[in-house]
């Protein structure tokens, strides 16, 4: 049975600073695959990008680097669902004129996937990993020398496998 909850986590400024920049970026890779969705005969591409071509196409991309692999895939694939909900509302005629995604103004929020979730079993703890690129620009930048996101609250005690954190 899988459950759900949510629940809030007070965080360091390290931790902030690391989190707000992460969101910053995919808000930024969000907006670089739907240019390219709006825009894709003039940037020359032959076919209209699906999601996966996107994640392969911007896998070197500054944006995609600065992610987790698979948050950034996740978030390739949640514009995919957006545009096709919008084909959708347009050939049904449920939206009188539905409009196409929008490019993103502010930070949004990232999903660790399974994969890049570690979760100590019987403690508060859950360790999340940081992308090299990221770690690299925050030690440069920021002086910020975390080689992984530490999170603790009292919900992560009692359960057995985190799916995914948002």
């Amino acid at each position: 049975m899988l459950l759900s909850k949510k629940t809030s986590i007070k965080i360091s400024c390290e931790y902030a600073n690391l989190i707000g920049h992460m969101c910053y970026a995919a808000s930024k890779l969000w907006n670089v695959c739907n240019y390219e969705r709006q825009h894709y005969k003039e940037t020359g591409l032959v076919q209209y990008p699906d999601w996966y071509y996107q994640k392969k196409a911007h896998k070197e991309d500054l944006w995609y680097k600065q992610l987790p692999s698979q948050s950034a895939q996740e978030v390739c694939k949640l514009l995919d669902k957006a545009w096709k909900s919008f084909y959708a509302l347009k050939r049904s005629g449920g939206i009188e004129s539905p409009r196409p995604p929008r490019f993103k103004q502010e930070g949004i929020p990232i999903t660790y996937m399974q994969m890049g979730i570690v979760h100590e079993r019987d403690t508060e703890k859950v360790r999340l990993s940081l992308p090299k690129a990221l770690k690299k620009y925050m030690e440069g930048t920021y002086q910020i020398h975390e080689n992984f996101l530490f999170l603790e609250n009292k919900i992560f005690r009692d359960m057995d496998q985190i799916k995914q954190l948002r």
